[in-house]
């Protein structure tokens, strides 16, 4: 299917993200680059419910006056119906905020092409199986929160069944319901079993839990990028030739469905066309605050003219070896998209999935041609913080405190709300600040009659290196963070079950 440029527009793809596996958000940034390289928008970005930017920081972030909003998931259910909409404030397929047009697609997942990609990435990954010898399972997490996490998945096997491609049987399974995955070899009569992981991305389940399910491991191991566990088909397990393909999210063209979505979009509601961006991008904002002195942002430096770049950006710690020749043997990169593999992991292999930790690993200098790259680069190490910088300094960053924050909180999280004021003070002063490995300024309160306590936390500045705050642009934090939401769930039911033991004695 042909797309047509909207030169106007921005999209912004949204993933669930993970505070513990890093390969969770990498398909959502390979479909941003792939859709980034085509120049069908003004800008392309990514945001996620557990990682950074999240959604509610993701449109400071744009420029562009029209935003076409995609759910990289695999069906419709809690995250697309209930979380998606509240934390990007959506009110229906438009939503018209912040002088922004925001149109709301479907998710990918339920997208007819995605029957296409299934059949693609089982023919691969058994090229040489006889589909008539052949069993394909397609399988899920599966949950009894929600009916149609499962209904995408069956509606796949339907349709895959029906479509002449001549497996012997096509059928669904579930990590957490019947029929079960674990089950695999009592569905399949055939030789062979392909199995196809429903998912996004290569995470927790489809990498680490289905492959002990499957009998393929005998433990959870260690994240996708480091195992090869998809790189031993055919495995003869059970009697039978099992063949297990990484997640279908993590398949190339899911950059067309992304795509195929927002034409359906449009087909469906005839969105207006909009006006030409006006105002001042924020690549300009970036380039005037490096003109007025700005050489710091967290733990970068940022090093405008260095040799032949415009800018080149290192460790602060690293500046010596920086502008020497050669950059003193510092690793040398020219992409701003490696700014994400810089940022993923500290010096000793701690997954920052904040990425306001104080422990960016040091040996690195990038090397940028223009404030767009600079910008892209900073918001892969710092997400949001350029954009929420400007709002605040010119007065304009909506800021959330913490128990309106914690009052629109659902499902498990929900229970955050519970905390004692008591227990919120001091969980601040036991999470956040440079002594517990976060560098953000908090800019939110308790509530708006109720300032945080005092402390190292709620003085922080921002800045986690010795310069003067005119030379940085200081990392704000304009809500708690939902680690911090995470916390205050574990803290409420400590202070529950206290009460409670009290209670009985």
């Amino acid at each position: 299917m042909s797309f047509t440029a909207k030169p106007n527009s921005a999209l912004l793809i949204v993933g669930h993200g993970s505070t513990e596996n890093p390969d969770s958000s990498t398909p959502y940034f390979e479909h941003a680059a792939e859709i980034r390289k085509r120049n069908l928008f003004s800008e392309v970005h990514v945001c996620f419910w557990k990682e950074e930017p999240s959604m509610r920081e993701a449109l400071f972030m744009i420029d562009a006056p029209e935003v076409y909003i995609v759910p990289d998931f695999i069906s419709e259910g809690y995250f697309t119906q209930d979380v998606i909409p509240r934390e990007l404030q959506l009110d229906g397929p438009t939503t018209q905020r912040d002088g922004k047009t925001l149109h709301y697609c479907l998710p990918v997942g339920i997208h007819p092409s995605m029957t296409g990609l299934i059949m693609k990435r089982a023919k691969e990954v058994a090229a040489g199986a006889d589909p008539a010898d052949t069993t394909l399972i397609i399988t899920g997490h599966g949950t009894g929160l929600n009916t149609n996490s499962t209904k995408a998945i069956r509606d796949q096997a339907d349709l895959i069944a029906a479509s002449g491609a001549g497996y012997a049987k096509v059928t669904d399974a579930y990590m957490e319901e019947a029929p079960f995955i674990a089950d695999w070899d009592k569905m399949a009569e055939t030789t062979n079993v392909v199995v196809v992981p429903f998912f996004i991305a290569d995470g927790l389940h489809s990498f680490q839990d289905i492959p002990v399910l499957l009998g393929l491991e005998k433990e959870v191991g260690p994240a996708a990028s480091q195992t090869d566990v998809f790189r031993h088909n055919p495995n003869h397990l059970r009697g039978k030739n099992l063949y297990y393909t990484s997640a279908i999210g993590t398949e190339p063209l899911m950059a067309d469905v992304i795509l195929d979505q927002i034409a359906d979009f449009d087909a469906k509601y005839s969105p207006a066309a909009v006006a030409e961006m006006e105002g001042t991008t924020l690549a300009s904002h970036l380039k005037s605050l490096i003109r007025s002195g700005v050489r710091h942002i967290g733990q970068i430096e940022i090093h405008p003219e260095l040799c032949e770049y415009a800018y080149g950006i290192f460790h602060t710690e690293d500046e010596d070896l920086a502008t020497q020749p050669a950059f003193g043997g510092l690793d040398h990169f020219t992409d701003p998209e490696k700014a994400r593999d810089l940022s993923t992991y500290a010096e000793d292999g701690d997954y920052r999935f904040t990425k306001g930790k104080v422990n960016l690993r040091r040996g690195w200098i990038l090397t940028l041609d223009s404030e767009e790259e600079l910008l892209r680069a900073l918001d892969l190490f710092y997400p949001a913080c350029t954009a929420m910088f400007v709002r605040h300094r010119d007065g304009n960053l909506p800021i959330e405190d913490l128990r309106e924050k914690l009052g629109r909180q659902t499902g498990m999280y929900r229970y955050a709300g519970s905390i004692s004021d008591e227990g919120a003070q001091k969980l601040i002063q036991k999470v956040c600040g440079p002594a517990h490995n976060c560098a953000k300024k908090i800019l939110w309160k308790l509530d708006p009659e109720t300032p945080l306590d005092d402390s190292e936390a709620s003085r922080f500045n921002g800045i986690p290196v010795a310069v003067s705050e005119e030379k940085a642009i200081p990392l704000v934090c304009r809500e708690a963070c939902n680690h911090f939401v995470a916390e205050c769930r574990k803290a409420a039911k400590a202070e529950f079950d206290a009460k409670a033991a009290a209670t009985a004695e």
